[in-house]
């Protein structure tokens, strides 16, 4: 029996399974080259990107215009 790979890919985002935790890979191109960087664990890059999101002190971002 094969195990499968599971890779999915969103633009030039690539998140891989292996032994079932699933790793966050952004595809860069660097004079023609196609290499991946590897950002880091999915669920630390999903609480970080929470936490940006509804910002650090619970409340929600700024969203009026820049300046003010």
């Amino acid at each position: 029996m094969t195990k499968e790979k599971t890779r999915y890919k969103y633009g030039d985002v690539i998140i891989r399974e292996r032994k079932g935790r699933y790793y966050v890979y952004k595809l860069e191109t660097l004079n023609g080259e196609v290499k991946e960087r590897y950002v880091g664990p999915l669920d630390d890059v999903v609480k970080t990107y929470v936490k940006l999101k509804v910002g650090v002190e619970g409340g929600t971002p700024f969203n009026g215009p820049a300046g003010t």
